[in-house]
């Protein structure tokens, strides 16, 4: 223990010696530690963390991979699968305990807009059962059903992190209209 503090005595001797060397390392060793905190946080957040829902490890994403010459759907050519195979893969509950889709409205964000206040934001068009597939609870309101898939009811579902930023967490939004990309949407 008194060699320990004989070797800082003399580091901090050393280092007021030169104080422009002293900073600098101190800087260099700032940015670095910042540096791979900030690293380490993505990846915690997007790699290592499993899912929010109840069983992560059962979920799982499909994508068509080696497709024949000319044949098309509406999603990405290169991975998504036509409507009518998704309903067909969606039939077969020995093999799939719940599939759900998911397709992005646009490549970035989307305009949409709540009264006369427009703005972006991300969103999808998803299948009726995508949260009581992935088995997500709503926090207020209810999600999508089958029934609103197959009627293609004008309905939405806010994110949580949407609903808290723009409304505060204010449960009287439900039944309001939101415009995404011109279309009304009933908030649910």
């Amino acid at each position: 223990m008194h060699t320990l503090i004989n070797d800082l005595r003399y580091t901090v001797r050393q280092l007021r010696k030169s104080p422009g060397f002293a900073l600098t390392a101190i800087l260099t060793l700032a940015i670095g530690i910042g540096a791979n905190t900030a690293v380490f946080s993505v990846m915690n957040a997007v790699l290592l963390r499993s899912l929010p829902v109840p069983e992560p490890g059962r979920v799982y994403n499909l994508r068509v991979t080696g497709r024949p010459n000319h044949t098309s759907n509406t999603g990405d050519d290169e991975t998504s699968f036509a409507y009518p195979a998704f309903e067909q893969l969606r039939q077969r509950h020995d093999v799939f305990s719940d599939l759900i889709a998911a397709a992005p409205l646009a490549v970035g964000k989307v305009s949409i807009r709540f009264g006369t206040d427009p703005e972006v934001a991300a969103g999808e068009l998803v299948s009726g059962n995508f949260f009581s597939g992935l088995g997500v609870q709503m926090a207020r309101g209810r999600g999508f059903t089958l029934e609103d898939e197959t009627s293609h009811a004008q309905v939405t579902v806010l994110s949580y992190d949407f609903w808290t930023r723009r409304f505060a967490r204010d449960p009287d939004v439900l039944g309001q209209t939101l415009y995404v990309k011109g279309v009304p949407l009933t908030i649910v």
